[in-house]
């Protein structure tokens, strides 16, 4: 099982964004020195609270700071960009990162970005499917003229740069309604769930699962579970230190709510037309003890990490520490403790095969 970070990108009050993006490659580096296996940076347009258009350039610069730990985009949005373009862009992010890049896709969610982009965000599943093809061609390196519903592409040379992982980099993918699962699941590509429940994610592994192995895939986990977290010295200290920033960073699902009460939000997005203003009906204690959220001394950390992994199989988990406008010392102490403290209690088990991995998780959990 792989830990991961997604890495947010809030502005600070009295800050620049040069001295936010500074700090965001710091806390790369950092990553890396405590043994987090994957960092994760997002897409978003013309969010202020989110001031992130090309998760690619910063993939590319945290590269030249790096040497062991992978890069991902979660996600590079298909329907604002030409599948050409993107599929060149990664080879590229492939070179320039030595072979660490995973290829993260998805189809978008924000209704003012498609707005921006004059984008039908109702289209945006089938724009997705029809990039994907066309990259995956484009790695291929084939020869051919694609005259798709939504893109020309006339491929008549070589991919330049080709690429350093073969047969390509490995997709990840954003899924959360069936649709989107199933689809994940016929190729056998990873997904990420961002604040499902345990009991939900659960049930789309299953479905995952049942469609994997009916397309002639392996049984293997393929799900990252996202998780906000937060340790501290004490399981008191780090509720307190975390309380407020976490609210404000969970009020980003009000935003949401508000979309799907303005009908913006098209049919293909009906799983976050519910989801949306379920977990904005939670309150702190709701979020905590639903383990929603990860918060509390190295220890509590670590047995919620391994109560987690004991009922799901999972193939990473992607932890966000930087709670909204949280202060950088905040964030860097309760990462150190984290690699200090918890990942030695957790990788042993953590490392085991996956297959063993909800036993392990469980049995560390009883008393001696």
């Amino acid at each position: 099982m792989k830990l991961a970070i997604w890495s947010t990108t809030t502005p600070r009050e009295n800050s620049t964004h040069q001295e936010l993006f500074r700090r965001q490659l710091e806390e790369v580096e950092l990553a890396e020195r405590i043994g987090i296996d994957q960092i994760w940076f997002y897409e978003h347009h013309l969010q202020p609270t989110a001031p992130v258009p090309s998760p690619n350039l910063l993939i590319a610069a945290a590269a030249q700071r790096t040497r062991h730990i992978r890069f991902a985009s979660m996600v590079n949005i298909l329907p604002f960009r030409n599948p050409l373009l993107v599929a060149e862009e990664a080879a590229l992010l492939d070179n320039l990162t030595g072979g660490r890049l995973d290829m993260g896709i998805g189809r978008g969610l924000r209704p003012p970005e498609f707005e921006a982009f004059d984008v039908n965000q109702q289209q945006s599943r089938e724009m997705f499917l029809e990039a994907f093809d066309v990259i995956r061609r484009v790695w291929a390196d084939e020869e051919f003229v694609h005259r798709g519903k939504y893109w020309t592409v006339r491929k008549n040379g070589p991919l330049s740069p080709p690429l350093v992982q073969r047969p390509h980099p490995p997709f990840l993918v954003s899924a959360q309604s069936e649709d989107s699962l199933r689809w994940a699941a016929q190729h056998d590509i990873p997904f990420a769930q961002i604040d499902s429940m345990v009991e939900q994610a659960g049930r789309d592994q299953a479905l995952y699962r049942e469609v994997q192995t009916a397309h002639g895939h392996a049984a293997m986990p393929r799900l990252y579970l996202m998780r906000e977290i937060h340790v501290g010295e004490t399981d008191a200290r780090a509720r307190a230190e975390a309380r407020p920033y976490l609210l404000q960073y969970w009020e980003l699902w009000n935003r949401y709510t508000q979309f799907t009460q303005g009908g913006k939000l098209p049919d293909s997005y009906d799983f976050w037309r519910r989801q949306a203003p379920m977990l904005h009906a939670m309150d702190f204690d709701q979020i905590v003890a639903n383990d929603m959220v990860i918060l509390g001394s190295p220890e509590t950390v670590a047995e919620t990490m391994l109560r987690i992994a004991g009922r799901l199989e999972l193939m990473g988990l992607a932890m966000i520490f930087k709670l909204g406008a949280m202060p950088y010392d905040m964030v860097e102490r309760s990462m150190t403790l984290f690699g200090e403290e918890v990942v030695p209690r957790i990788r042993p088990i953590l490392d085991r095969d996956a297959a063993g991995n909800r036993i392990a998780a469980a049995a560390a959990l009883q008393p001696a």
